[in-house]
């Protein structure tokens, strides 16, 4: 081995770990909602019980928060399978409307850099 391919090999697995780190490192942010629409990106505080309207294709999607849970109230699409995926409230926790082109998340607080056990 020639030392540029020492040092080019210590430069990788500095790149890979670092990269690693700032990955799965844990965050203390606040939690928020986020919701996005082919209208942007729109973000909410999670504390503070509201009813938000986002706007699809389709029509609107009524997302519903209270006591820090969020759920999906009405939507206009045909199968309602966004109604059925129930109540979020951890970090990284997210709901969509397909149909009508709507993505809610909440991000943000600890729990949003563990592994889920249903993304594969």
């Amino acid at each position: 081995m020639k030392p540029f391919d020492i040092v080019f090999l210590l430069l990788s697995l500095v790149l890979t770990a670092g990269s690693a780190w700032a990955a799965l490192a844990p965050t203390n942010a606040p939690l928020r909602l986020e919701v996005q629409t082919d209208g942007g990106l729109y973000t909410y505080p999670l504390d503070t019980d509201q009813e938000i309207k986002a706007v699809g294709p389709l029509g609107t999607t009524l997302v519903h928060v209270e006591g820090r849970a969020v759920h999906v109230e009405v939507s206009p699409c045909a199968n309602k399978v966004c109604l059925a995926m129930g109540t979020i409230r951890q970090g990284g926790q997210w709901l969509a409307c397909l149909p009508n082109h709507v993505f809610i998340r909440i991000s943000g607080g600890s729990a949003e850099a563990s592994i889920d056990a249903g993304v594969f």
